[in-house]
């Protein structure tokens, strides 16, 4: 019941954010999203004894955003190259040996690269042509078959998919994964979310449910390392924001070249 109360409240805000006439409503969106989920992952690192810098792994998560929404203003290498120098400053500041401040920098930058770089794709998806179209795609491609995949394995679940990994993930919630990927992308195509033909429903079909899953399996070690269940408690029934968006972030970047060589 949790897990579809949070949905009944973030599905309108998702909805409302993406077919807002102006852009930057949604960018808002992404950019909250980005800072809770950048905050969430050096909880996760900071559980392992990492010590990422907290804060500025968040901050600049969300700075990855700045080229995409002002491409003629931001470039990629000079908010890499910010964030590298403000890391190493705040290196001097901290009372530790070198070796753990080095370490500390590299979780960080790893963090907001994972969370800010490929979570930014989302916000390049609706900036196309027919982008309002494209990020639906992304969402019918991806969700409804997480969320069948949850189901369908809570239900009939039996053999494990990756037990070290992720001991709850089975081979039957990843079959009903791939089956609510394939038929969530032959509705775009009816529905004229993007010029798809039906090869191209079979390759996106299969693409996100796998690309997802890989993104899950992922999340999946990084909290089985840290010894926690959630990476927070945010979303009740979901986990957190990171929970929720662990099967996107592979699938971004993935729909926003197949759109770039293929449907565009």
């Amino acid at each position: 019941m949790k897990r579809i109360l949070t949905a009944l409240v973030l599905i309108p805000l998702f909805l409302g954010s993406l077919l807002a006439p102006h852009p930057g409503f949604f960018g808002a969106f992404v950019a909250v999203a980005i800072l809770l989920a950048g905050w969430e992952l050096g909880r996760i690192a900071q559980a392992t004894e990492l010590e990422p810098f907290r804060k500025t792994l968040a901050l600049l998560a969300a700075a990855f955003l700045l080229p995409v929404a002002w491409p003629d203003v931001f470039t990629v290498d000079e908010v890499l190259a910010a964030g590298l120098l403000i890391l190493l400053i705040l290196g001097l500041f901290r009372r530790a040996d070198l070796g753990k401040t080095l370490v500390s920098a590299s979780v960080t930058l790893f963090g907001a690269l994972y969370v800010g770089f490929l979570l930014a794709y989302i916000l390049r998806l609706r900036l196309e042509r027919g982008g309002v179209g494209l990020v639906f795609l992304l969402a019918l491609g991806v969700w409804p078959g997480d969320s069948l995949a949850y189901y369908v394995g809570k239900a009939f679940g039996k053999h494990k998919l990756n037990e070290r990994v992720s001991p709850k993930k089975t081979w039957e919630g990843a079959a009903a994964n791939v089956a609510g990927g394939l038929l969530g992308v032959a509705v775009g195509k009816v529905l004229g979310l993007a010029a798809l033909e039906w090869v191209d429903v079979a390759v996106l079909g299969l693409i996100f449910p796998v690309f997802g899953m890989m993104g899950d399996l992922f999340e999946s070690a990084l909290k089985r390392k840290a010894g926690v269940k959630d990476s927070s408690g945010l979303l009740p029934g979901h986990g957190g924001v990171l929970d929720r968006l662990d099967s996107v972030f592979f699938n971004g970047p993935i729909l926003f070249y197949y759109h770039q060589a293929i449907l565009a």
